[in-house]
């Protein structure tokens, strides 16, 4: 594609074509286009893309003269752990790929120098969340890049992860989709229930803080429910986010006639309401979900191909979130505080539960710091004889589903910190980052915050040691603050530095001065 669709954001409204089940179930598939090696797989709409091309062309086709910019591939659930459920998950990278060249195809044939066309690859959820359990991560990472890269290799443009239900889901799509093609755009879109969140418990303030650190196309929402029950949910979003913002509805909320799922919003109606989206600061792509039609998106990008769109201006405070709550790092009244008896070196009784083995014990320390007051909960679980990166991922597994506050992997093992950092949905933040064991170590805790979106405390040690005095303990900061934002690329709000101090009760002479050292440090620190 010779123009970048980075390049046409708020020049125009650009139209997401609509919906592809709704085209399915209106065209006539015969039942050998649902076989497959002699098996019967009526309802796997991917296999079509192998079986009964001309159907899915013609589906492409409707929707590009109806005026979309981007087109959606029918791969939909073509990742290997949906295809496994009809025994073909081997299929999924030639599903993919076959499915991104006939959207290619189309879109070729249609673009012109005023008005060319994406193909958009399409990524759903799958059936399985690894926030409830249902999948690892690594499991769904390397089936998403498996998926990827039949996309690419068939001539996608523009990745969208739609219908997305669980914060984590996203991380892992997003890591597969960037390892296997770093400059394809990618577009986040997630599904917010009648209930006022997505599926997993997450609102649009929360996604919106997960989301930040990374680096996407747009962040928006389709299906779940019509274009008047997620305006709320675009103007929260709109007031938080720096991203061009998505919106492709259903046609209204589904009804059931005769045991047919039906979307009562005609074309009219529809895009009266998707066009009022256009008020929102930063809603730059509009488009259709289930029920919608190649007629509902002409009637769409006729009323608003003219509308110039406005430009983003959403602003969040830097912030942590849990899958449920979001907690900025900032507090008014300060302090921060943080919950740390979920650690194994200064809980006993966390320690014992861990010895046994009881994991859904831990769980009970760290609702208790909720219910007292914490911010955010330090989980540590090192200690001497016992496998850290075993008992992190177990505690850190329950701890996210059912702790509603922010978490601090505390470690100093780079495996156990990655280990916690596959099980968090939310946006966490490390404890800690320093240069004790040089820059090596240092550079590999800060490439995994950067890449899970995490922020960091620095503590002030160096090869030397911890700093002891504001001068050394300045210094020090100066430079993990430089590595930091510099090399890595961290936003200076997203680093909370921790000056440090011996303990001025020990009786030793050379530590009386301690905490003024500190306290100086912190002084010069917040006006340097």
């Amino acid at each position: 594609m010779s123009q970048k669709i980075e390049d046409l954001i708020g020049k125009k409204v650009l139209i997401i074509d609509g919906a592809m089940g709704t085209q399915l179930q209106n065209s006539t598939i015969t039942k050998e286009e649902w076989t497959y090696e002699g098996a019967d797989l009526e309802g796997c709409n991917e296999l079509l893309n192998l079986t009964a091309p001309q159907i899915l062309t013609n589906i492409h086709e409707n929707y590009a003269k109806a005026g979309a910019d981007l087109i959606s591939t029918n791969t939909f659930g073509s990742m290997p752990w949906v295809l496994d459920e009809y025994q073909i998950g081997q299929t999924s990278y030639e599903l993919s790929k076959l499915g991104a060249k006939l959207v290619k195809d189309v879109c070729e044939k249609y673009s012109t120098p005023d008005k060319p066309r994406y193909c958009l690859g399409s990524i759903g959820p799958g059936t399985k969340l690894p926030s409830l359990g249902h999948i690892k991560y690594d499991e769904m990472y390397d089936g998403y890049k498996i998926m990827a890269q039949g996309l690419i290799d068939g001539g996608c443009d523009i990745f969208l992860l739609e219908t997305c239900q669980d914060p984590l889901q996203i991380k892992a799509a997003l890591h597969a989709l960037t390892d296997v093609s770093p400059s394809t755009p990618i577009m986040v879109s997630v599904t917010i229930e009648l209930s006022g969140t997505m599926l997993i418990g997450t609102d649009a303030l929360t996604i919106a803080a997960i989301m930040e650190p990374f680096n996407i196309l747009s962040l928006g929402f389709n299906c779940g429910t019509g274009p008047k029950q997620v305006h709320k949910h675009v103007k929260t979003l709109s007031e938080v986010t720096r991203f061009p913002i998505s919106v492709h509805a259903n046609a209204g909320l589904p009804q059931n006639r005769g045991g047919q799922t039906y979307y009562p919003m005609g074309p009219k109606e529809f895009t009266e309401l998707q066009k009022g989206f256009l008020e929102i600061n930063g809603v730059s792509f509009l488009g259709g979900c289930c029920g919608t039609t190649p007629e509902h998106i002409e009637a769409l990008y006729n009323e608003v191909k003219d509308i110039t769109p406005k430009k983003p201006n959403g602003f969040l405070k830097a912030s942590l979130a849990s899958l449920f709550n979001t907690v900025p790092l900032k507090q008014d009244p300060a302090p921060l505080l943080i919950g740390e008896r979920s650690n194994a070196t200064g809980s006993k009784a966390f320690r014992e539960l861990l010895k046994a083995n009881d994991y859904e014990g831990t769980l009970s320390v760290g609702q208790q710091q909720v219910r007292a007051g914490a911010h955010v909960i330090d989980v540590s679980v090192g200690f001497a004889g016992r496998d850290e990166t075993g008992d992190m991922d177990k505690v850190v597994e329950l701890y996210s589903q059912k702790v509603s506050l922010p978490l601090m992997p505390d470690s100093t093992q780079i495996l156990a910190l990655e280990a916690a950092l596959k099980q968090i949905g939310g946006r966490c933040i490390i404890n800690s980052v320093n240069l004790e064991d040089g820059e090596e170590k240092f550079d590999a805790v800060c490439k995994l915050a950067k890449k899970f979106g995490a922020a960091l405390v620095c503590l002030v040690i160096d090869e030397v040691g911890m700093a002891k005095t504001k001068d050394d303990k300045l210094r020090i900061a100066e430079r993990i603050f430089d590595l930091c934002v510099n090399r890595h690329g961290f936003k200076p709000d997203d680093l909370v530095f921790d000056m440090l101090t011996f303990t001025i009760g020990s009786g030793d002479d050379e530590y009386r001065t301690a905490g003024v050292e500190t306290l100086e440090a912190i002084r010069k620190n917040c006006t340097a």
